[in-house]
């Protein structure tokens, strides 16, 4: 009996002891597969990281420049009707341009480079290209910098960008155009005359040079020349307008500008101040 039982805690002895190799095992190869795992998501990591700078490095090597969203730009052109500090300079071609810009932009394209005095370098520069692909923006960005001016952003994506967001164009009035007749309503200079006669408040634009404008206008006109129309827009107060002019052409664009910077509702005389001369109506001087 007795050595029935020593036998016995012989056995348990021997299996306490496997028992504790094979756990013993266990932990040396749990601790080998972590650190081997340790060692693959670190590099894993390292490597992405090593991607994205590498990434970054290409992104500002093909733009080597800062830029600033379309809505970021449009908060800053409603943030201050003067937009002190501020030039929006378009460097498109001219017939780009007055196809439409961007409200207040102006136009200088390569070919007229260098800029000089034309704009403020203090000012806040945003250079404004055809889109992302626009290579003009980069050489205007160098010619800029050869002139000494440091404080530059470019619009991303340029107007294609903005037309897409924002959508808020100046366009310089296509006759042919159904979109650009649509902007305003024509009336005769005998209804001109009639509402003037009995009273009725009309609110009168003449877009004619200062010169003719001297020379003989309606009476109650305020002269804002054709040339002046965006920089003076603030000084037009009314919605609803008649726009009298050289011509009906000039009328028109006249008209259209107004209605795209404004949202006004211009009204346009036909045969212009030559038919309401022609008609014997009153001028003054």
């Amino acid at each position: 009996m007795q050595k029935e039982k020593t036998l016995l805690q012989s056995d348990e002895e021997k299996q306490k002891e496997k028992n504790a190799i094979i756990i013993g095992f266990g932990l040396i190869f749990f601790v080998i597969i972590f650190t081997i795992a340790r060692n693959t998501i670190f590099s894993s990591s390292t490597d992405q990281e090593s991607d994205k700078k590498s990434f970054q490095s290409q992104f500002e090597d093909t733009f080597p420049y800062k830029t600033i969203s379309s809505k970021e730009l449009n908060k800053k052109i409603i943030g201050s009707n003067k937009k002190d500090g501020l030039t929006l300079l378009d460097v498109r071609s001219f017939d780009n341009y007055i196809q439409e810009h961007i409200v207040d932009a102006i136009n200088i394209p390569l070919d007229e480079f260098p800029v000089g005095s034309k704009i403020d370098s203090h000012n806040l520069i945003i250079i404004i290209g055809t889109n992302s692909q626009d290579k003009d923006v980069k050489t205007a960005i160098e010619k800029l910098k050869q002139d000494n001016f440091e404080n530059i952003l470019v619009l991303a994506g340029g107007m294609d960008s903005w037309k897409q967001l924002i959508g808020a164009t100046v366009t310089y009035g296509n006759p042919k155009s159904f979109v650009d007749q649509s902007k305003v309503s024509y009336l005769d200079p005998e209804q001109l005359n009639d509402a003037l006669s009995q009273q009725v408040p009309v609110y009168i634009i003449d877009v004619r040079s200062t010169e003719n404008f001297a020379k003989g206008h309606i009476a109650g006109a305020k002269n804002i020349p054709f040339e002046e129309l965006e920089k003076r827009r603030l000084e037009i107060t009314e919605k609803k307008i008649v726009v009298v002019g050289e011509n009906e052409l000039q009328e028109f664009q006249a008209g259209v500008q107004m209605y795209d910077m404004l949202l006004a509702s211009p009204y346009i005389m036909r045969t212009a101040m030559p038919g309401w001369q022609n008609k014997g109506f009153a001028l003054i001087k």
